[in-house]
Formats: C-alpha cells, sequence, structure tokens
C-alpha cells in the first residue's frame, strides 16, 4: 500500500455532495415555508437565512473550485503519468539483509551471479581489501567484532519494540496531518446540515404557530360567545318561568 498525495484531492467529492443536498433541502423548505401567510417578522427571518445560505454556498463553491482546478492541474489529461508519475509515499522501510545492506542490491545481483553472487562479492571485496592492506587490520580491529555482536543483539532484542513505537507514531501523525483534518470537516458539515435543518423547521413552524394561535383566539371568542348565550337563554327562561307563574 502505498499513500498518493493526488487522492487527498478528491476529498471534494463528499463535501459537495452534502452542499448539495443541503442547499436543495435548505432551498425547497424555504420556498415552501415562504409560499405561506407569516408575519413581517417571520419574512425577515426567512429572507436573512436565504442570504446567509447564499453567501454560505458562494464560499463553499469557491473552495471546491479551488480543489477541483488544482485536481485538474495535478491529476488532469494533460499530465504526463507516465514520464512524471505521480509521488507515492512507501509506509514501510525497503528490505534489508544482514541489518543494514538494501535488498534491491542483492535482487540486481541475481540475475548475472545467482544467489550466491552478492555474499561472494561481500567477503570476496572484504577479503581483497585486508589482502592489499587497504584495509588495515590492527590490534583494535577486535572492536569491530565486538561492535557487531552488541548491536545486533539489541536489534534482535528491541528491535520490533522500536520498530513497532516508531510505527505507531508514524500512524499517529498521518492521522493528524491527513484523516483527522478530513473527518474533523465532515462532521463539521454534518452539524452544519443537522443545524440547517432544525433553524429551517423553525422557520417553517412559524406560520403554523402563528394560525394556532389565531385558531386558539377563535376558540377562546366562541367559548365566551357560548357562555354568553348560554346565560342569555338562562335568564329569558327564568323570566318566562316566573312570569307564568
Amino acid at each position: 500500500m502505498a499513500l498518493v498525495s493526488s487522492g487527498f484531492l478528491l476529498s471534494k467529492i463528499p463535501v459537495g455532495k452534502y452542499l448539495t443536498c443541503s442547499r436543495l433541502q435548505f432551498s425547497n423548505r424555504l420556498g415552501s415555508s415562504s409560499s405561506t401567510n407569516t408575519p413581517s417578522g417571520a419574512a425577515d427571518y426567512l429572507k436573512k437565512s436565504e442570504e446567509l445560505a447564499d453567501r454560505y454556498t458562494k464560499h463553499i463553491d469557491d473552495a471546491i473550485n479551488r480543489w477541483a482546478k488544482c485536481d485538474e492541474i495535478y491529476s488532469g489529461k494533460e499530465r504526463d503519468f507516465k514520464r512524471f508519475p505521480a509521488v507515492k509515499y512507501p509506509l514501510t522501510h525497503p528490505k534489508v539483509r544482514l541489518g543494514f545492506l538494501p535488498d534491491s542490491w542483492f535482487q540486481a545481483l541475481y540475475p548475472k551471479t545467482g544467489v550466491t553472487g552478492p555474499y561472494l562479492f561481500l567477503f570476496g571485496t572484504s577479503a581483497f581489501l585486508i589482502s592489499k592492506e587497504i584495509w588495515v587490520v590492527d590490534p583494535h580491529f577486535i572492536e569491530l567484532g565486538v561492535f557487531i555482536i552488541i548491536m545486533t543483539g539489541l536489534i534482535k532484542k528491541f528491535g520490533p519494540s522500536v520498530s513497532k513505537y516508531l510505527d505507531a507514531q508514524v500512524e499517529e501523525g498521518e492521522k493528524a496531518r491527513y484523516y483527522q483534518p478530513l473527518q474533523t470537516l465532515n462532521s463539521h458539515l454534518d452539524r452544519m446540515v443537522a443545524t440547517a435543518d432544525q433553524e429551517i423547521a423553525r422557520a417553517s413552524a412559524v406560520s403554523s404557530l402563528v394560525n394556532a394561535k389565531l385558531e386558539n383566539v377563535g376558540l377562546q371568542l366562541e367559548a365566551a360567545y357560548r357562555e354568553r348565550l348560554q346565560q342569555v337563554f338562562r335568564s329569558v327562561h327564568r323570566r318566562l318561568v316566573s312570569s307564568n307563574a
């Protein structure tokens, strides 16, 4: 696996999807709520909400257009991927032999020297340097053997734990630099969409609230009218009964 730097430019796709859906919902709901009979305060509130939505949409559209332009320049049709391929960052270091020799050196010598060729070349070169006294052997030469033994033991004992710790640090760094900002952006957009839905629901409920209050006042007036009518009926009935008696 490898992390392709151009892949992060495509993160604009879910962002645009979020914004398109939220914008359509916002426009449809505001249009349906503004078509009803609402007071001037509710109309002003809806107008301000539409202006805020327009500014927010314009800002996000500009950001998406910038990302699209960068993506077109970096990985568009005019990009020569054959001579200038996309940069790939390996997750692990290349394989080594004997703890420090790259495996690519051995793979390059295998077709010409066979499997044992690289090792013969290594020890033959060392023997040549020693025989020609280019690599001088003195009493301190034993320190090299001690150093190799100590380093081999340390690598065998602490190498896996240190490698695991460094891999964890690298993974945390990648999350902090690449994945966490995208997750934060997506969660922020989700919260913005949820907040917009709540505000739309509140704005659309203004007309219903006004109608409910009007109906409540009408019911109160009707109840008062019926109560007074009942009082008149009782008064007239009482007078008729008293006159007949």
